[in-house]
């Protein structure tokens, strides 16, 4: 397997978490945000990655392989810093695993995002042709979990038909738990999309940094393995690295500058943003723009 040399020392801040009582912390039905770092350990493995994907017991997908259900090989990769750390400006893990296989892909990932960046990519990209997509957000919950779902509801059917692959995260709090449900009930209601159990995976000795939420080095490569095995190889094998739209990832802990605020990791405080309902989308529904950041906030967009 191809194992892409990533930069020593970009973006090594320390994990904050955007609830007040920290990332086991939850209020009511309202979830806080964590900490945004995509790795914190950008060196050398020694080898263990090789080891480690070699080694992991990989969970069946549920749902059919994504490249069964397609003739194209256009893939958009969307998610927050888990998946940031696989794009090609830390080291191309992503497109090293898949393009050999043939899939023409974007990884479309920016640190600290929430489930309406998904959103915010549709409105964006949704015109560019897809032919399967990956989506990876629930790592950083803000507002209530009912939010979640219409969120994730209305990235789905808006991807609809074409297959889509949706991760359960890791089980770093107590809170993960009602996300992870989340996603498989999602995941269930829709005949488009097929889930990888990130969860399971993650769970493995290695495969997280200690933070128990972003992927070492070695466990970046797995991530990688596993979404390979869950997309499949597509019929066309002219497979290439695409450019990515969304790299800003000012939302690291420790460098957020805003007029309203700054976020240490050591305060916790809010962002102020304004979101924007889109009437004008691809297929057959609406994919509202909302800007989503590291707050307690209550969504407004619509399903």
């Amino acid at each position: 397997m191809r194992r892409s040399k990533v930069l020593v020392g970009l973006f090594l801040v320390g994990l904050a978490a955007c609830s007040s009582g920290g990332p086991n912390s939850s209020s009511g039905d309202t979830l806080g945000g964590v900490g945004n770092i995509p790795g914190n350990d950008f060196s050398g493995d020694g080898g263990l990655a090789t080891d480690l994907v070699n080694t992991i017991d990989y969970p069946e997908i549920d749902g059919p392989v994504l490249a069964e259900k397609i003739k194209g090989s256009r893939i958009i990769i969307i998610g927050d810093s888990i998946l940031a750390g696989t794009a090609s400006r830390y080291g191309g893990a992503m497109c090293s695993k898949l393009v050999p296989m043939g899939w023409r892909v974007a990884v479309e990932a920016e640190t600290g995002q929430s489930i309406n960046f998904g959103r915010k990519v549709l409105k964006a990209r949704i015109y560019d042709g897809w032919d399967a997509a990956v989506v990876f957000l629930g790592t950083n919950i803000v507002g209530r979990i009912s939010d979640f779902r219409t969120d994730l509801v209305a990235i789905v059917k808006s991807l609809a038909p074409r297959p889509t692959l949706l991760l359960t995260t890791s089980n770093f709090r107590d809170a993960q738990d009602e996300v992870n449900a989340v996603i498989r009930s999602v995941t269930a209601e829709n005949k488009s999309v097929s889930l990888m159990d990130w969860e399971t995976i993650s769970a493995t000795e290695g495969v997280l940094n200690k933070d128990r939420i972003h992927p070492s080095n070695a466990g970046r490569a797995v991530l990688v393995e596993a979404i390979s095995r869950a997309v499949g190889a597509p019929r066309d094998s002219s497979g290439k690295c695409l450019d990515s739209e969304f790299v800003d990832d000012s939302l690291e802990p420790g460098v957020i500058e805003t007029t309203t605020t700054l976020m240490t990791t050591e305060t916790t405080t809010t962002l102020m943003t304004t979101e924007t309902t889109v009437t004008d989308v691809p297929s057959s529904t609406t994919v509202p723009s909302s800007t989503s950041t590291i707050k307690t906030t209550t969504s407004t967009s619509t399903p």
